[in-house]
């Protein structure tokens, strides 16, 4: 895992944002700065450069936009997983319960095969519900995933533990305790 100080810096604390009792870490300064983003993009492209991925699988947010990067620099075909109602076609869902509310996430039917080796890409991993939930949506249609991706990791939610426990490995950039801002 990467701590370095100085992107850890660019990342700013939200506390009771959205809501009271939630905390929202903004990564507008880590797109804000070419550094930062070619630092980031060179640490994922290292990682996986001799993976053997076919597809990258991004969650609708802001981790997208990270994901859509790395995808043109590895040339690999990128696939978003969205919210209820916004892919067109048929779609298969699946809900992710959480503490900050439910979501349910669609994902084309076909946008991965069965032959896929997939890398789950998000920018932060918390509860981990959201991707538990993505990873459902990849294997129900026999893909594999080889790696879930993020920019951050908040391990006192849990999140990378649930997601072993169903047999995926987790790699952060960065990790955060709940009290460190």
């Amino acid at each position: 895992m990467l701590d370095d100080f100085e992107l850890k810096q660019k990342v700013t604390l939200y506390q009771d944002f959205p809501k009271k009792g939630y905390h929202m870490r903004d990564l507008s300064g880590l797109l804000d700065d070419p550094k930062a983003l070619q630092l980031i993009t060179d640490t994922f492209v290292h990682r996986y450069l001799d993976a053997q991925l076919t597809r990258i699988v991004a969650l609708k947010g802001r981790g997208t936009m990270f994901a859509a990067v790395l995808a043109y620099r590895l040339n690999l075909p990128l696939v978003v997983i969205r919210d209820l109602g916004e892919e067109p076609g048929e779609v298969l869902y699946e809900r992710a319960p959480s503490a900050a509310g439910e979501r349910t996430l669609e994902m084309r039917v076909g946008a991965v095969q069965s032959e896929d080796q997939v890398l789950l890409f998000d920018d932060i991993l918390s509860s981990g519900a959201t991707l538990l939930a993505a990873a459902s949506l990849i294997r129900r249609q026999g893909a594999q995933i080889y790696e879930v991706a993020t920019l951050i990791d908040l391990p006192d939610q849990g999140g990378s533990e649930r997601l072993q426990e169903i047999d995926v490995s987790t790699y952060a950039l960065m990790a955060f305790a709940q009290d460190q801002a």
